[in-house]
C-alpha cells in the first residue's frame, strides 16, 4: 500500500492560523481541522469544527465500554479523548482511543506533556482533516505507517461515510473490511458497529 508524499501548498501568511486549529503535525507539517477556514473567516466557531458528530461520539463510547468492560485493569491504561502521543521532532498525533499495556507505560512516564511512547493498539473513528496538504486516504496512509514504524502493533479505522473498517498492523497487508463484519481488537475481543447501531434503533442514510 503505497502513496506519494504530498508537499504543502503555498498559504497565505496572514492571518495566522492559531494553534488551537492545527489537530496534528505530521512530516513536519501542519493538518488543520477540517472547516478550519471558517473559523478564521468568522463563518463558524471551534466548537462548530472541532467536535465529533453524535455518530462519531455514540461509536467511541461503544467501542470504549467493550475495553473497559473486557480487559484487564490491572495490565492495560486506556485512553480516550484525542490522547497526544509524540514520536519525533515534527510528528505530534493524537488518538481517539488508545490502548497501553502498563507494564509499558509506567507511572513516571505520565505527565503533563504527550506521551512518547507508541500505544499497543490506536483506533481511530473517521477523518476530520483540511485536506489542502494531504486527502483523506493520504493522511491514514501516512499517519498509521507513522505510528506503526513508532511501534503500535495495530491500527484500526473505522469509517462512517463509506462503512469500512481499514485494519493495519506491521509487516502484513492492510485490511479493508466491511464493517458488518466482526472486527477484532486484540485477543478475540471484537466489534460490529452496525448491530450496536441496530441495537439501539440508530438507523443510517
Amino acid at each position: 500500500m503505497e502513496t506519494t508524499l504530498v508537499r504543502p501548498k503555498n498559504r497565505q501568511a496572514s492571518p495566522k492560523v492559531p494553534d488551537y486549529l492545527i489537530k496534528e503535525i505530521l512530516n513536519g507539517i501542519p493538518i488543520y481541522y477540517k472547516g478550519y477556514l471558517s473559523i478564521l473567516k468568522n463563518k463558524k466557531t471551534s466548537e462548530e469544527i472541532m467536535g465529533a458528530s453524535g455518530l462519531q461520539s455514540l461509536i467511541i463510547t461503544y467501542i470504549f465500554k467493550i475495553l473497559v468492560r473486557n480487559l484487564d485493569d490491572e495490565k492495560y491504561f486506556i485512553f480516550g479523548s484525542e490522547g497526544g502521543v509524540h514520536i519525533d521532532k515534527g510528528n505530534n498525533v493524537s488518538g481517539d482511543l488508545m490502548i497501553y499495556k502498563k507494564k509499558h507505560l509506567l507511572p513516571n512516564m505520565i505527565d503533563t506533556h504527550y506521551l512518547n511512547i507508541a500505544p499497543m493498539i490506536d483506533i481511530e473513528i473517521d477523518v476530520n482533516i483540511d485536506n489542502s496538504t494531504y486527502t483523506d486516504f493520504e493522511y491514514i496512509y501516512q499517519k498509521t505507517k507513522k505510528m506503526l514504524d513508532f511501534g503500535t502493533q495495530k491500527m484500526i479505522w473505522i469509517l462512517t461515510k463509506t462503512r469500512q473498517v481499514i485494519v493495519a498492523e506491521p509487516q502484513k497487508d492492510w485490511l479493508v473490511i466491511d464493517w458488518t463484519k466482526d472486527i477484532e481488537i486484540v485477543d478475540g475481543l471484537t466489534f460490529n458497529v452496525p448491530t450496536y447501531l441496530a441495537k439501539e434503533g440508530v438507523e443510517l442514510k
